[in-house]
């Protein structure tokens, strides 16, 4: 039995177990005794919960009555049906009256005892509904309904998640479905929940355009009234608008007439910006200010860019405001034109620009690759605003840094912000910008590999958008299901998306057509194929890497039907993309997919030794001939290849996998045949590529084993031939945003006869700092925090002590950039510095692999949380590398050793070693 979780159970915690062999003793189980009707009856009774169970007794309808807000006590269940239940091993039933009762824990631990089915997979979503894991429950009624789509119980659960997400309309129509099946006591209530969804998130809609429109016939119509009412409801709407009204205001009559809104909104939102600003306007020239107003105006209604001609005219008139509208919506973004309305808004005074100012900068600081500086400014800027009631400007910079965070990869600090924008908006009645944050929510949703959440917000989208882009959430949403290995569901949603009149066909549709040809092509794939290469090559201007990846998307495709001919164009798209500058993002994503749909197709046709060869390539490194492990997964498809210690092959190949590798454990994709093979080796190296590089449950902890990765750069210098040079980072002074615990001192001891170690701490720790004492060190250890997102392998960094200027972050982009000359051994004793990121079409993109690239020789780096004590375990394992081990064989032994000691020591398991191949 399991434990139940609250005091009233505890007796049947202690009775069941005699209850239950009493019961067996006496009665034959082939004969069970019946459930009392009453058990179940008195069960539904005291429910209060909305879920929908599978099991019958249990999902009788009944009504729920609000309990005022008072809590009620759990009544104790009895104990004689439980018992019988527990006799005849129903843990389903059991699993139900827990469910009834609001114990999720103890319903989950029956429910895991049964077999797997639609069934126990929809009531396993419902505990994860009731403890808030919406990722987790999704899947679970995706998969559920994909193999029994008429489970009304998961429909309605998952209706349910839907509108805990606030994806309201989208609930409302699953509401609906359910109301059409027409249970009884369930249609009704299903349909209540659907109109009450549907009307109020549709008022939201009406209000927010008909405080816009309001607002806008004030541009269009001088004689419109004023929106008092809608600046009452939305004042962050209609002065956003307002400001617009003014600069179109063609006389000094007709800018006092808007007098009366400035006033209410600065009574709302506090100040007297507004009316300070209509009065200032008001003593302008309209004789001149009148032509510009009217240019103003005519821009606005034809929704385009403001004229050259306008901005020059603004700017020499003095008529600042108008001046900066058109700026704000001019299409030449220039660094000086940025500095001049910085300036500008900077005399204003008015805390409404202030913060497109802020916005601005941040951006042009990251363009600069000052990221740190826009995180600073963006982050301080909506401290600032959050102590106003500017509310609308506060959003903006929500999502400002929702998009910074999601470019940086940084997913845990892009998704708080996304949340916390999504609540906003919908608060705020900003419908507009629900729409934006349900793309944005999506696109971090799918970096995390959350495909049922990314597929959620986009179903939201689609349910709002019946005005908006028709092909857009199709294309997307056919991408999610080939990632989720739905090919059916994805070709289904190809084409809905060919048949709208807006469908661009652009590379992400081609994209899809070319991956999903290895589950069979349809009979317009090369067609739709053909179409997206040609637009895609279309106009003057073509990107270089755009033409490329033509070449890949056609030799993809080829590849299951031409072979030869596909795998040419492969080969040409790996060379034409190695003469690309490194930082074209397509450029490199063309050339990992081409080797990697190139190692796939050899394992399919068993070419075993021509995989190692090509990821050798791929890594840049030589080609092994014993004791190695190639390894690549592309589009799920497995190919993995042993080298014995006298060099013999064995090779294996999976192209059957439905499920995502993200969701599997990577501790068992080795068979054990190839463990045999690699079983005689002192030593083993791993060439892997992502998502496979940085796993390191790929081969048992007790073997001595080690990525190898590394490009050539010429002679290295050997440790004899050199003086050794330890640089040790320790103490480091966190900035204050990122609100981290200081870490314990870390002083490394003297050892006989080695100089003393170069040590940087506290506020000397910075990124100039460390990165200039770097370049001739031959060891390198770093004692820091690091940063990633802890739901995915996302690419780490380390925060140091802040420059001057707010640089604080030791990132892998950085590092790559340097040149170590020393050739050294990096120690990173960081909180998941050795994650890497995970998408499928990027190159190992980590610190390790950074280091590698500069020139390091081997880097060790966990890929988890570690505590305190591992300052120690990198010591000893560096102790190790002295007395003369290989550095995979004194990973081994330190971490045997701890494990031995201390069960505490899993975390061990998940340090990364990359060594260089030379």
């Amino acid at each position: 039995m399991v434990k139940p979780a609250k005091t009233s159970l505890w007796a049947l915690a202690l009775a069941l177990p005699l209850l239950a062999a009493g019961v067996a003793a006496l009665k034959p189980r082939a004969q069970p005794q019946s459930v009392p009707d009453t058990f179940w009856a008195d069960r539904r009774a005291a429910a209060r919960i909305e879920a929908r169970l599978t099991h019958p007794e249990a999902d009788r309808y009944r009504s729920r009555a609000p309990a005022g807000g008072c809590p009620v006590p759990t009544e104790p269940m009895p104990l004689g049906p439980l018992a019988r239940m527990e006799a005849r091993e129903d843990w389903g039933g059991i699993a139900a009256a827990y469910a009834l009762e609001g114990e999720w824990s103890q319903a989950a631990s029956f429910l895991e005892r049964l077999p797997a089915s639609p069934e126990r997979d929809s009531d396993l979503a419902a505990v994860a509904l009731a403890k808030g894991d919406h990722e987790r429950a999704l899947r679970l009624l995706d998969a559920a309904l994909t193999a029994k789509p008429g489970l009304t119980q998961a429909l309605w659960n998952r209706a349910l998640v839907f509108r805990e997400m606030g994806l309201t309309l989208r609930a409302s129509e699953l509401f609906e479905e359910v109301a059409k099946r027409n249970e009884q006591g369930w249609g009704r209530e299903a349909h209540a929940q659907a109109l009450s969804l549907r009307e109020s998130t549709l008022e939201r809609q009406r209000q927010w355009k008909a405080a816009r429109d309001a607002t806008m016939a004030l541009v269009q119509d001088p004689k419109a009234p004023l929106p008092m009412d809608a600046a009452r409801q939305l004042p962050g709407a209609v002065r956003g608008v307002f400001y617009d009204a003014v600069r179109t205001a063609a006389s000094k009559e007709r800018a006092l007439s808007l007098l009366p809104l400035a006033k209410e909104l600065d009574r709302l939102q506090g100040g007297s910006v507004l009316t300070d600003y209509v009065q200032r306007v008001s003593k302008r020239d309209f004789s001149r200010r009148a032509e510009l107003a009217r240019q103003y105006a005519e821009a606005l209604r034809a929704g385009q860019g403001v004229p050259e001609t306008l901005l020059d005219r603004a700017r020499v008139s003095g008529d600042d405001d108008i001046y900066l509208g058109a700026l704000l919506r001019s299409r030449n973004g220039s660094l000086t034109r940025l500095q001049d309305m910085v300036a500008r808004i900077g005399r204003m005074g008015d805390p409404w620009f202030t913060y497109i100012a802020e916005r601005d900068q941040a951006r042009q600081e990251v363009v600069e690759g000052s990221w740190w500086k826009a995180e600073q400014r963006l982050f301080n800027a909506l401290q600032r605003c959050r102590e106003t009631t500017l509310s609308v400007r506060c959003l903006d910079l929500e999502r400002r840094l929702t998009i910074f965070y999601t470019d940086l990869q940084r997913l845990t600090e892009a998704e708080q912000h996304a949340r916390v924008l999504w609540a906003g908006a919908r608060q705020l009645r900003e419908w507009d910008t629900e729409f934006s944050v349900l793309e944005i929510l999506s696109h971090v949703a799918r970096s995390r590999n959350d495909l049922g959440s990314a597929r959620a917000y986009l179903e939201e989208w689609s349910a709002r958008g019946a005005t908006r882009s028709c092909s857009w959430p199709h294309v997307q949403l056919a991408h999610l299901y080939y990632l989720d290995l739905r090919p059916d569901a994805a070709r289904r949603e190809l084409e809905v998306a060919d048949a709208c009149a807006d469908n661009p066909m652009e590379l992400v549709f081609g994209a899809t057509v070319a991956e999903l040809s290895r589950f069979g092509s349809g009979p317009r794939d090369a067609q739709w194929l053909k179409t997206v290469t040609t637009r895609a090559l279309e106009g003057d201007a073509i990107p270089e890497s755009d033409r490329i990846y033509t070449h890949y998307l056609e030799g993809r495709f080829l590849l299951d039907q031409d072979r030869a001919g596909g795998e040419a164009l492969l080969k040409r798209a790996i060379a034409d993309a190695e003469a690309l500058p490194r930082g074209d993002v397509l450029g490199r994503e063309t050339w990992a997919l081409s080797y990697s749909s190139l190692a796939a197709d050899a394992g399919r046709a068993g070419e075993f030794p021509k995989v190692v060869a090509l990821m050798a390539a791929q890594l840049g490194t030589p080609v092994p001939s014993r004791c190695a492990l190639a390894a690549s997964i592309h589009a799920e498809r497995t190919t993995l290849v042993a080298l014995g210690p006298k060099g013999e092959v064995k090779g294996y190949y999976d192209g059957s996998r439905r499920e995502p590798f993200a969701r599997t454990d990577s501790s068992r994709l080795v068979p054990e045949p190839l463990r045999q093979t690699l079983a005689g080796c002192e030593r083993v190296d791993v060439f892997a590529w992502t998502p496979l590089f940085g796993r390191t449950d790929l081969l048992p902890p007790e073997m001595a084993w080690s990525f190898r990765l590394g490009r050539a750069q010429g002679p290295r210098p050997t440790p004899a031939s050199m003086s050794t040079r330890r640089l040790v980072v320790a103490g480091v002074d966190a900035p204050s945003l990122l609100q981290l615990p200081r870490l314990p001192s870390w002083t490394p001891e003297a050892e006989p006869g080695a100089a003393p170690p170069d040590v940087l701490s506290g506020a000397d720790a910075t990124p100039s700092r460390v990165l200039e004492r770097m370049a001739d060190a031959t060891e390198i250890e770093i004692h820091a925090h690091g940063i990633t997102d802890p739901s995915i392998s996302g690419a780490s960094l380390v925060v140091l002590s802040p420059e001057v200027n707010g640089r604080y972050a030791l990132t892998a982009d950085v590092v790559r950039e340097q040149r170590l000359t020393g050739a050294p051994t990096v120690f990173l004793a960081a909180c998941s510095a050795g994650r890497t990121a995970s998408l499928q079409s990027t190159e190992p993109f980590s610190l390790p692999a950074a280091f590698i690239d500069s020139g390091a020789r081997a880097v060790l780096a966990s890929t988890v949380d570690i505590p305190d004590a591992a300052g120690r375990f990198f010591d000893g394992v560096r102790r190790g590398i002295h007395a003369g081990k290989p550095a995979a064989i004194a990973l081994r032994d330190e971490r045997q050793a701890w494990l031995a000691r201390d069960a505490r020591a899993a975390w061990t398991r998940f340090v990364l070693l990359v060594e260089r191949a030379d």
